[in-house]
């Protein structure tokens, strides 16, 4: 790499013990670590990031699901409160175990306007969609 032979994985400051992390609370986590020109380091934490904005939540509306992918879990929903479709994720759908739509299907659903910037390319996403029978 670079003309290099090694590569550095871990390091600490000299005289220190190495950081040991604690087991993850769930098999998918991180952590990010700042290193400073002087050589010394530390975690970021929740602490250090900008507070998220706040959600817009619109009224409950109805809409069609114009699509929808089992493999990735996410979909589009149509609606007239949702001009281009509404990006909806299979964690947001009622119900146990796992979670579809079928498109052509009506569902209700509460919009969100994303701030600043877009979900996959909507402008809206769909929370706590339910099936209509």
């Amino acid at each position: 790499m670079s003309g290099c032979n090694f590569s550095t994985i871990r390091a600490w400051p000299a005289g220190s013990e190495p950081y040991v992390a604690p087991p993850p609370d769930s098999p998918y986590s991180s952590r990010l670590w700042i290193t400073f020109p002087d050589g010394t380091a530390r975690e970021i934490t929740a602490a250090d990031l900008p507070p998220a904005p706040p959600r817009i939540h619109a009224d409950r509306t109805t809409g069609i699901v114009r699509t929808w992918s089992d493999e990735e879990g996410w979909g589009v929903i149509d609606s007239v409160a949702t001009p281009g479709g509404a990006w909806a994720h299979y964690s947001y759908v009622e119900g146990p175990g796992f979670r579809f739509l079928t498109p052509g299907h009506r569902v209700t659903f509460e919009p969100e306007s994303t701030i600043g910037g877009t979900q996959d390319g909507y402008h809206y996403r769909a929370l706590d969609v339910r099936k209509v029978e």
